[in-house]
């Protein structure tokens, strides 16, 4: 009896073994250092484990993974490389050369290795961006969305392919949702992930924003067709919405000066501070040409009226609120969101609170 108690005790922990995921694997340069094991969520990064690499940087670390695909990353300092888990998953080696995470070789697992490959294509468009080499831009990005396709077609409900779908450039999805061609990718894998994990929380808020994506397309129906067709006659996509006096003021009667396109509403939380960097703005360039063109997203009419009455610059309505076909064509996913457009009528691009005057100065210093 005791013979089969020890021999059943030994099977069973060498199961329980098992269960967890040897991560190990070498950081070029790395003597010593400390390396961070972290748990990727869809809210937070959280650290799980922390390890000291050897004199030749080889590091080991077991990871117990739950029943969901999931994220993780092995940090050191700002750098890092992410690899995914689920309860099938067998040991993964991470090779770092020279402590050049982007460049990290992964062996043990399929979608990890695709995840890497998305995200050196995404470092190689970046880049090109800051380098301003607009040929190497476009080949690379044709190139990174064939890529990203292949992966998501090859297995919908792998973690490789949820974050091919979830992946942006210049704050921007790869594949956005709310476009024709985008909304098939994030279909498919939003089905393949409800097909397998019904109640994961990844799986829930993709199935939202996809959701989103069609309600808010059968919503506008021919609308958005007719203002895309203007995008290819004026160089920008054109915006007619009720002013004030409620009489239609269009975007392209601002043609010849530089102008912010602004996408916000009065009853957001950080409408008054918002309100506030935009009348700084008009204050310092209104006298070089500068424009605002606010597009009002609030459903309430009348506290639009009331909040808007005092600003000098231009601001319209849409009454539609979060159903507004132009959130779609211009690919707005939050507010405030805001683009430039210089006095050719050519969006610039999407900007933020901290490079929006720089932009600026450059348009107006290339008049």
């Amino acid at each position: 009896m005791k013979k089969i108690f020890f021999t059943l005790l030994a099977v069973s922990l060498l199961t329980a073994c098992k269960e967890s995921v040897k991560i190990s694997g070498k950081i070029g340069c790395a003597d010593r250092q400390t390396i961070y094991v972290e748990h990727v969520g869809l809210k937070a990064t959280e650290i799980i484990d922390s390890v000291k690499t050897s004199k030749n940087g080889e590091f080991k670390v077991r990871i117990e993974p739950s029943h969901y695909p999931d994220l993780f990353r092995v940090r050191m300092g700002k750098q890092f490389v992410l690899f995914t888990l689920d309860s099938a998953s067998t040991d993964i080696t991470i090779a770092v050369p020279d402590s050049s995470f982007q460049y990290a070789q992964i062996d043990g697992s399929e979608a990890s290795v695709d995840i890497q490959r998305l995200r050196l294509s995404h470092h190689n468009l970046q880049q090109y961006a800051f380098e301003r080499n607009i040929a190497a831009v476009d080949s690379a990005l044709k190139k990174h969305q064939s890529m990203a396709e292949e992966i998501i077609l090859k297995n919908p409900r792998s973690m490789a392919a949820y974050y091919a779908i979830n992946q942006t450039f210049n704050g921007n999805y790869y594949f956005n949702p709310y476009e024709k061609h985008g909304l098939q990718f994030w279909s498919a894998v939003a089905t393949s992930f409800d097909i397998y994990y019904p109640d994961y929380e990844r799986t829930i808020e993709m199935k939202e924003i996809t959701l989103d994506a069609i309600r808010q397309k059968r919503n506008a129906g021919l609308d958005v067709n007719k203002i895309l067709e203007t995008a290819n006659e004026v160089g920008f996509i054109e915006i007619s919405l009720p002013g004030k006096s409620g009489k239609n003021i269009n975007l392209s009667s601002f043609t010849g000066k530089i102008v912010l396109i602004d996408f916000s509403a009065y009853a957001m939380e950080q409408a008054s501070a918002h309100t506030l960097f935009l009348r700084e703005l008009y204050s310092k360039y209104h006298q070089y040409g500068f424009e605002i063109y606010q597009v009002s997203l609030d459903p309430s009419r009348l506290q639009w009226l009331e909040q808007s009455k005092s600003i000098p610059w231009v601001c319209v309505h849409d009454e539609r609120s979060t159903d507004s076909p132009y959130l779609m064509t211009y690919n707005v996913s939050e507010i405030p969101t805001f683009f430039l457009m210089d006095r050719q009528g050519n969006i610039l691009g999407r900007y933020n609170h901290e490079g929006i005057e720089q932009a600026i100065d450059q348009q107006i210093v290339n008049r």
